[in-house]
């Protein structure tokens, strides 16, 4: 795979940022888990993945609601969803129903739905409050939306600090903001929660800390990597900042007392009245 799609997400949708999904998936399965059991969805239930990209977390839903179950796995790439098409015939996953197009345009019955999942969907929307709407009116009663959104995606560091790092992070939320991001939503949601008609019933920020070398530290190369030579095209970062980052940062790399901060998230749980 390569090349652009219309729509293209801002990291991309080509075969290097499908390796980079799935390990990102693997650094935050622990926290989707601990969601999805704090909510109570069970074998059976109906659930939406929204934004699920190429289906890896779509794939851990249709475990948690079995066979007679259905997880409705909603993008608006047509590589994600054809790669995730060809997932569920390989693995005979009959539960997942892979569903092409913008969340914006997502038509369900009122009440369709027991759950639904994002993580970092709606903080890329240009309107989110009107998708949450959207989504509140498919749940039933008592239904649940479970979200893992960033809460202050500026937080994020090198400890100890590193000045070329702390530019990168600047150029990157300059970035967001020029594209019309919302990128720190999590900080939204308990004021248009009440006004999609849904109760927050949970919210916890998740900030974690990692050592050159860990999950957290990969996790933020691959990210840092990929996007920033985008933000160099757009001329938010220079190439001699570019430059420094990368020097910066293979020398912390190399440094066993050295620790990156990655983004505060939230993870948020909220109800239908």
């Amino acid at each position: 795979m390569s090349g652009t799609e219309a729509g293209e997400y801002i990291l991309g949708t080509d075969a290097q940022e499908f390796e980079r999904l799935r390990f990102q998936h693997q650094v935050w399965v622990e926290q989707l888990f601990a969601l999805v059991a704090r909510a109570g969805l069970r074998a059976g239930d109906v659930v939406l993945d929204l934004g699920c990209g190429p289906g890896f977390t779509s794939l851990e839903l249709a475990d948690v609601v079995g066979p007679q179950g259905r997880v409705i796995a909603r993008d608006q790439s047509p590589r994600f969803i054809e790669f995730l098409r060809r997932e569920c015939v390989r693995l005979g996953r009959n539960e997942i129903e892979p569903s092409l197009g913008p969340v914006e345009e997502l038509v369900l019955a009122d009440g369709a739905l027991d759950g639904a999942y994002a993580r970092w969907l709606f903080c890329w929307l240009a309107d989110p409050g009107a998708v949450l709407e959207r989504v509140a009116r498919a749940l039933r009663p008592g239904g649940v939306l479970l979200l893992h959104e960033y809460l202050d995606w500026g937080a994020m560091r090198l400890v100890p600090q590193g000045a070329a790092f702390a530019r990168a992070v600047e150029a990157c939320l300059a970035s967001w903001r020029e594209g019309g991001a919302t990128i720190d939503f999590a900080e939204r949601v308990p004021g248009l929660a009440p006004r999609a008609g849904l109760e927050l019933v949970h919210i916890r920020p998740i900030a974690r800390l990692g050592r050159a070398g860990s999950l957290e530290w990969r996790w933020l190369d691959e990210v840092f990597r990929t996007y920033l030579p985008k933000v160099v095209e757009r001329g938010l970062l220079r190439p001699a900042e570019l430059s420094a980052w990368t020097r910066e940062w293979e020398e912390r790399a190399a440094e066993d007392a050295s620790f990156v901060a990655t983004p505060t998230m939230a993870e948020v749980l909220l109800q239908k009245c």
